[in-house]
């Protein structure tokens, strides 16, 4: 388990303040954690969305329960424990906003080892961490409060704004644009380039990729994932976006605002996502289309074709989610239509023979 952190300590009133949520209880309370039920202690937040959850965590060291109006009310014991509670709308949203303010960030020291290897042009900003074994080339900007765990590898002509955390491994390749408050998980290689070849007769001709990667602000990229740069301009990832892990990302991708891509999602090249995309996990999308805001393809669909605004899609190849349930009733079918086929057919047979 892992240790509170003595430099981490809020007042409830400020978690609700900043949460939006109504306490029920003692407002004096300080935490400095937070926790699953089983895990908490006397100065943890806990969470409980379901009446089930609730009752354990009335029963558990838990110091505050952050929970919902209408599962708070349905417990009758609710009123007379000694429980205080952080009521709102949204527990979920609110309970991750106080995890994520109680939780110390990985690899943060606010160091600079001097087993990592520098560039003299590199240009730092203040309270970075720099661990042993990253390797930093020429002509690098780096952001106020970032952290580079060990082992990550940035080439050169790279910008990395304030507050970002690149996790173990994390290769950034030559020219690419980092904004603020990114999260890259370990393994990931940004800036690799696309998969560009020009075929005849005589082979595959490598085309030069001349473009790069630009990671816009709030993003997190999952371990493992790969983004390649652009053939001739940049591959976009739009801000608020998260990408799980093992997601290939093809040159001059454009991925939108706060979409949301599954684990082993591939996306083929110059394809434009909308805002809001939510793409299954195993997703494949193929090149040089566009997916509107808000569409959503289901896990393992083929998506071949451009898409209108909220569509739902699945299947191989995806089409609209509804038409292909009906297909996929028809195929469960078909083995009782062959049999009244042959039927048919044997009664036109003997028919014919009269």
């Amino acid at each position: 388990m892992t240790e509170n952190n003595p430099e981490i300590n809020y007042q409830l009133q400020k978690l609700a303040e900043i949460t939006a949520s109504e306490i029920r209880g003692n407002q004096e309370i300080s935490v400095d954690n937070a926790r699953g039920i089983e895990e908490s202690n006397q100065k943890s937040v806990t969470f409980a969305d379901q009446e089930e959850y609730l009752i354990k965590a009335l029963n558990s060291e838990a110091a505050v329960i952050v929970s919902g109006y209408e599962i708070y009310e349905q417990l009758d014991s609710a009123a007379e424990t000694n429980k205080t509670f952080l009521l709102t709308d949204n527990p979920r949203r609110a309970y991750a906003q106080i995890a994520d303010l109680l939780t110390p960030r990985p690899y943060e020291n606010r160091k600079i080892s001097n087993k990592a290897v520098i560039d003299e042009s590199v240009k730092k900003g203040k309270n970075i961490s720099i661990h042993p074994g990253v390797v930093i080339a020429e002509n690098v900007k780096i952001g106020n409060d970032t952290v580079l765990a060990p082992g990550v590898i940035i080439g050169p002509d790279v910008e990395i704004g304030d507050n970002c955390l690149l996790h173990p491994g994390v290769i950034i390749e030559r020219g690419t644009i980092i904004r603020d408050r990114v999260i890259i998980q370990s393994g990931a290689v940004i800036g690799s380039d696309g998969f560009g070849f020009a075929t005849d007769k005589d082979g595959h001709h490598k085309i030069p990729q001349q473009g790069n990667v630009i990671i816009e602000s709030e993003v997190e990229i999952g371990a493992n994932v790969t983004i390649d740069r652009g053939a001739s301009g940049p591959t976009i990832i739009r801000q608020g976006s998260k990408l799980d892990n093992l997601i290939q990302i093809g040159h001059n991708v454009e991925v939108g605002e706060e979409s949301l891509l599954i684990a082993h999602t591939g996306i083929a090249g110059s394809t434009k996502l909308g805002r809001r995309v939510t793409l299954g996990g195993q997703s494949g999308v193929v090149g040089h289309i566009k997916l509107a805001d808000n569409t959503t393809a289901a896990a393992r669909a083929m998506v071949t074709s451009p898409t209108n605004e909220g569509d739902f899609i699945s299947g191989a190849p995806a089409q609209i989610h509804r038409e292909a349930l009906k297909e996929q009733a028809y195929l469960r079918r078909l083995p009782k239509y062959i049999d009244k086929i042959k039927q048919l057919e044997k009664r036109l047979a003997e028919l014919e023979n009269k």
